[in-house]
């Protein structure tokens, strides 16, 4: 892989230099795991491995579950869950209070990686032997694609495969032969801010062994492993830059609101603003015949509630440098 190394951090800094812009994860809070049984001790475990996972996301740690400091979360998981059900499959969706676990994250003095990640491009080709191998697509059901994403899961990194519109056999060469400059490129089209490249050979194991690459603007990374390896190396590079002990402060933001004539009108934009995930909490600052001001107390900077706003599409930007915008028709 070493090949690489020296051109890769110039292509990286001119084909990524402009960020395609972060993807939320939704809620931060709510995990899928699998669950052994029916009975309470079965469940009690999903929780433990939930909880696991969620600290994993949030911290942008792989090892932030066994931390002394972090411990008591995952041994009283239980105490956390705000709902839980049955998923297809043998799963447990489980929802956490995230107050309480960013409270105990500050308290570490850990970082905090909030719900808006960095978008992924993953170019993975697979020699199975026997003349099977292709690259992994959009529309790929292989085991290699699932336990990948599986992986990206866990570390909260959203993933974008490549398309009908890429050419899958050419795609395969590129990543097989090291002419990785298309591959880099072609994350400007699917909005990516980095780019995962994968070369997997199976092995007499049964387990596959792949050399990965990652570039994201001004980085570049290797290592070599398994199909788990490329998502966490994906999810540390991104954590250095975007996990922060700052991301914990809590600030407050007036955000005014035209178009607010009605009672209907309040609560949706109320809803709007509550739904946002820097949002801690909403409260009327002032009214005024066509708009309400709302301070909100945030979690991280204004900039983050700036970019969530935009991001949602509930409200429309009137100038948003002021931070007013309107009610969506």
């Amino acid at each position: 892989m070493n090949r690489t190394r020296c051109w890769l951090a110039a292509l990286v800094l001119a084909a990524l230099a402009s960020p395609g812009g972060a993807v939320s994860l939704g809620d931060l809070y709510l995990v899928t795991v699998p669950v052994a049984g029916s009975g309470e001790a079965s469940q009690l475990s999903a929780f433990r491995e939930a909880m696991r996972d969620i600290l994993v996301r949030t911290t942008g740690r792989a090892d932030a579950a066994d931390l002394e400091s972090l411990a008591p979360l995952v041994s009283n998981a239980a105490r956390y869950v705000v709902s839980f059900r049955r998923a297809a499959g043998n799963q447990l969706a489980v929802t956490f209070n995230g107050p309480a676990i960013e409270n105990a994250i500050d308290a570490a003095g850990l970082p905090f990686w909030g719900a808006d990640r960095p978008l992924t491009l993953i170019w993975l080709a697979v020699d199975r032997g026997d003349g099977r191998r292709g690259l992994q697509g959009a529309g790929s059901t292989s085991d290699e694609k699932l336990r990948v994403e599986a992986a990206a899961a866990r570390r909260g990194i959203p993933l974008a495969w490549p398309g009908p519109g890429d050419d899958l056999g050419r795609g395969f060469q590129q990543t097989w032969s090291g002419d990785h400059g298309p591959l880099v490129a072609a994350a400007r089209r699917y909005g990516a801010d980095g780019v995962l490249i994968g070369r997997a050979v199976a092995t007499t194991s049964g387990e596959a062994a792949v050399e990965w690459t990652f570039a994201a603007a001004g980085i570049s990374a290797q290592a070599a492993g398994n199909l788990e390896s490329g998502p966490n190396l994906a999810a540390d590079r991104y954590a250095a830059m975007h996990a922060s002990s700052s991301a914990g402060q809590r600030s407050e933001q007036i955000v005014t609101v035209k178009g607010i004539d009605t009672l209907e009108a309040y609560a949706a934009a109320q809803r709007a603003l509550a739904r946002l995930s820097p949002v801690r909490a909403v409260a009327v600052d002032e009214v005024t015949p066509d708009a309400v001001s709302f301070a909100l107390t945030l979690r991280g900077d204004p900039e983050a509630l700036r970019q969530a706003i935009l991001r949602d599409g509930r409200l429309h930007a009137v100038d948003a440098s002021r931070m007013v915008f309107s009610l969506s028709p």
